[in-house]
This record gives structure tokens, sequence and C-alpha cells, in this order.
């Protein structure tokens, strides 16, 4: 951590003490309530709503409607369960607050809890290893909300573990935070970019100590449909630009870093922090963020996980071995993609796909292209993706990637002088990032090429000013 040139400061955070007040054993429709208080720790903020504690400390509030899934080992071992959602009944934001259930079910047992709530089942393991119980399918968002004085509450997840009659959910942070303000008045959004190697965002697993102080950890988690991403793309809702002076928060797994983490607004590099690890429950201020007069370096992260913009196909489109520009708007600039076939291909199989596991970016067939966006005045130079499972009939068949200057005019693959950078085979079944470092003419459009079908989730793509 020498290497950290930000300052680490302590804030409050979640120690959630739970008294069930209804009956947890037994059959039949019953209302169950926990009380849910604060304790001023030296943890991070955790729910969206922030005040400032009698000690001038901020302080974590409960909001009216806020909810948190309770799983019970009665119910669940290593099995998919949708576990309980208890919510809470506020006039105003409180450091305290009743969680109520109303309903059948929630037998007396060890208990899993989970904030924000799980809206789906998720696989619950209460064997574990050891001392450690296990919730899979936890996110971090890599599209997130910016919230002012905030962050964006589906990225503020916490874990808690209570033994069988215990009184106490004691919730843990299992995130870091990035704090910044922005100098410009222009700011629209921006990224944090990590190695393509590196993990900050997508779904993991969340594994709990069950003994103090109950640590959570966010691990590897494979399953289809999981991806995981090396960027956090983040934009403010409800207006158009960042406001000078406001502090604005980016939610981020805790994990081991290759090389760092760039800050990038509107495209446009910011700073670099040169940290070995990110850690749970810290918040890390860099400051005022200002986008330098000369531009070094552009980093675009583009989310494939969310719904498809307008005029992108999402499923398989007639022939057309031409082209087809779609526009991915971003902080404030439209970028064109090109969707594309060699000459003699017998269907358009690119597309911004929307069907199970996971919205992804589908190269559904061989021989399909995607064209990345030729920016004036600078040079592609590395393109990462996200690489995650096509459909589950393409199981069986591992894609093959590379990059390429342009589209070969028949149903054959590039001549080896048409490749910027190599091909490389993907893992079939996902879960990992595959880099590229092109050798690029500045102003030019490169392919993503599907020597064998393929998808991704996530893309993020550097550029350098041309010389």
């Amino acid at each position: 951590m020498k290497s950290m040139r930000f300052f680490v400061y302590a804030a409050a955070a979640l120690s959630l003490a739970a008294c069930a007040k209804g009956e947890l054993a037994g059959t039949g429709p019953r209302t169950i309530t926990f009380h849910a208080s604060m304790v001023e720790e030296e943890l991070p903020p955790t729910m969206a709503v922030m005040g400032t504690s009698e000690n001038n400390k901020p302080q974590i509030l409960w909001e009216n409607g806020d909810e948190i899934t309770v799983y019970t080992s009665a119910e669940a071992s290593t099995t998919a369960v949708e576990g309980y959602i208890f919510s809470a009944s506020l006039t105003e934001s409180s450091a305290s607050a009743d969680f109520t259930y109303t309903g059948e079910g929630c037998a007396s047992g060890n208990y899993l809890a989970i904030y924000p709530a799980a809206s789906t089942a998720r696989v619950v393991n209460f064997t574990g290893e050891g001392d450690i119980y296990r919730i899979a399918a936890v996110d971090v968002p890599s599209s997130q909300t910016l919230v002012a004085g905030s962050f964006d509450r589906s990225a503020a997840v916490a874990v808690a573990y209570a033994p069988q009659g215990s009184t106490g959910l004691n919730f843990k942070n299992a995130v870091a935070l990035i704090k910044f303000q922005v100098a410009d008045s222009n700011i629209k959004g921006g990224s944090i970019i990590v190695d393509g190697s590196d993990a900050i965002s997508g779904r993991f697993r969340a594994d709990l100590s069950t003994t103090e102080p109950y640590i959570p950890t966010l691990s590897t988690y494979d399953a289809s449909g999981v991806t995981r991403h090396n960027f956090v793309s983040f934009t403010i809702d409800g207006s158009t630009c960042l406001s000078t002076g406001t502090d604005y928060y980016v939610a981020v797994r805790p994990t081991s870093l290759t090389s760092g983490l760039k800050v990038y607004l509107n495209g446009n590099w910011v700073k670099t922090i040169p940290a070995a690890e990110i850690m749970r429950n810290k918040v890390y201020n860099l400051g005022v963020l200002s986008v330098p007069n000369t531009p070094v370096e552009k980093g675009l992260a583009f989310d494939f996980t969310v719904e498809p913009f307008d005029g992108w196909p999402n499923a398989q489109r007639s022939p057309n071995p031409g082209a087809t520009s779609c526009v991915y708007p971003l902080h404030g600039t439209d970028y064109t993609f090109v969707l594309a076939d060699c000459g003699g291909a017998s269907a358009a199989n690119t597309f911004w796909a929307i069907t199970a596991p996971i919205n992804r970016l589908a190269l559904a067939a061989v021989y399909r292209y995607f064209g990345l966006p030729a920016i004036e005045g600078y040079k592609l130079v590395k393109v990462t993706c996200t690489n995650v499972l096509l459909n589950s009939s393409s199981a069986t068949t591992a894609p093959v990637i590379g990059i390429t200057k342009s589209i070969s005019a028949s149903a054959t693959h590039p001549a080896e002088s048409e490749y910027v950078a190599p091909v490389q085979t993907w893992n079939k079944n996902g879960h990992e990032t595959h880099t590229y470092t092109p050798e690029c003419e500045a102003n030019t459009v490169y392919y993503v090429y599907a020597k064998a079908k393929g998808a991704f989730t996530g893309l993020t793509l550097t550029y350098e000013p041309a010389q």
C-alpha cells in the first residue's frame, strides 16, 4: 500500500444488530421482524443515504423501503433458494429500523443475509469450508449511477451471518469505494479501468467468515452466464453533467491489482493510481479530478450487459455482406461500431444478444467482424474483451478471436498479413478476459474477428494520440 498516492478515509459503516420479534419455527403465515440498528465503526458508508453523527462523522442511514434478504440453513445447503425479503418502513431516514417479513417459511437455523436484497434465487452454502459460508451470484454492477454525496444503492453490497438462536445480524461491507469530485463543469461520466486480468465488477461469490469479526470476501464464481469486468463505468442520472464541488462514490470489488487503476472522465485519462491492492471497507479519496488540457490517452469501457441501444440488431439479421454502423453513446460522445460479414457469408450473425444467460455482443458464427471506433487524431493501442459463453450449444467450441485491418471479400479467413493482433483461443465457457495490443494506424477502423464464434460482455479500448 506504500505506493498509493491517495488518502484513505475512515467513514462509518454497518453493524446491524437484529432481534427476532416473531417465531422463526412452525408453519403457516406469520410476521417476523428484525430490529436493525447502526453502530459507528471505522468502515465506509454502506447505504445509499449518508448523514452525520453527533461526532460529525459520516453515518449510514436506512431509508424507507430498504430491503434485505435472509437465508436459513434449515432450508438451504448448496441449492439455489430465493430466501426471505425483509423490508423497512420509515417516515424518515434513520440509524435504526425494523425489518419485517410476512409469510410462510423462514424456519429457525443459521442465517446468511445480504443487502441489497436478492431479486432471484441464489446458491447458498451453509456447509462451506471450515468457518466459511457462501452466497453465490453477488453482483457489483459494471455500470453505476452516481448519487451526489453517496453512491449507487445497487452496488452497496453487504453481507451478514448469525448462528442459530442469535439475536443479531452483523452486516459487513463487501466492497471498497472510490471517492472523487470534478473540477470541470462538462463531465457527463467516466470509468475506472484496471488491467485485463483483474476484475473489479461483475458477478462473484460472497464468502463470509462465521467467526468474529465475520469478514466477507468476494471470490471467483464460475457458472453459465457469469461475467467479470476489468472496469466500472459511471454516469449521473437526471442531470446533464456532474456537479462541481460534490462528492461522488463508485463501488468496486476489493482485489489485488496487476498495474493499479486508471481513472477517465468523458473518455479522457485523468489519473493513474499505482495501487497494489484495493481493500474492502476502505474509501479511497482521489480528490478533485480535472481533464488535462492536452489529452494523453483515451480509455473507453463499453458494457454489453445493459439493454441494447436503438439501432443495434439483437438477433440474426438478413444477409449483409457490407457493414451496418451502430452508435454507442458514452459520456456525451457517440462512438460508431461496424457489424459486418465477409463477402460470402450466408447471414449476418454479429449482434447485441438479449437472450439468456446474459446480454452480450455475439459473434455467432465464423467469418464475423466487429469494427471498433476510429477516433480522429488517435490510434488504437489496446483491446480487452470480457469473454462469456455464447450460448449452451457453443459450450463444446472454443472461440478463436483476432483483430484485423480489413474485411475479407469471400468466406475465407484473413491472410496473416491482415492481422494487427494474432488470434487467441478463448475459454469456451467464458469467465476470462483477453487483451490484445494491436499495431494500428490513426483514424482507422479495425475489426474484432471471429475465426471461431464467441461472445463478450465488456470491451475496453485504449487510444493514444497519433504522433
